[in-house]
């Protein structure tokens, strides 16, 4: 079974006319909705999108950062990060929806990962 990306949203930008104010300084979050390229149904995972400028500032004021579900960008050409996000996705790929599912969430944060545990 392979992942594939049914669509592309974010909270912070407009992902159809993306042209940050500063193109080597911003960061956004990028949610990619993700189903069997086989099946119906589609799930969320989240990526930070981000520049070094924009990690840079970040880590001026948080000595730490746990990079998990970073995706760092040297362009600000939305396509070309997309594609970037997709292929790694659609390059995911298991024995069930469950092993696609826990590969994606070494990329990015997968809507269900901690869903059923036990606390």
């Amino acid at each position: 079974m392979r992942a594939a990306v049914r669509a592309f949203i974010s909270p912070d930008v407009d992902l159809e006319d993306f042209r940050p104010d500063d193109p080597d300084d911003f960061s956004f979050l990028l949610q990619a909705l993700v189903g069997p390229a086989d099946g119906e149904g589609e799930e969320s995972v989240q990526f930070n999108v981000c520049t070094l400028a924009s990690l840079a500032s970040t880590m001026s004021s948080q000595r730490v950062l746990f990079g998990r579900s970073l995706v760092i960008v040297s362009t600000s050409r939305i396509g070309e990060i997309l594609d970037s996000v997709r292929t790694a996705i659609e390059r995911t790929e298991g024995a069930s929806w469950a092993d696609v599912a826990e590969r994606l969430s070494r990329l990015g944060y997968y809507e269900f990962e901690d869903y059923g545990r036990q606390k």
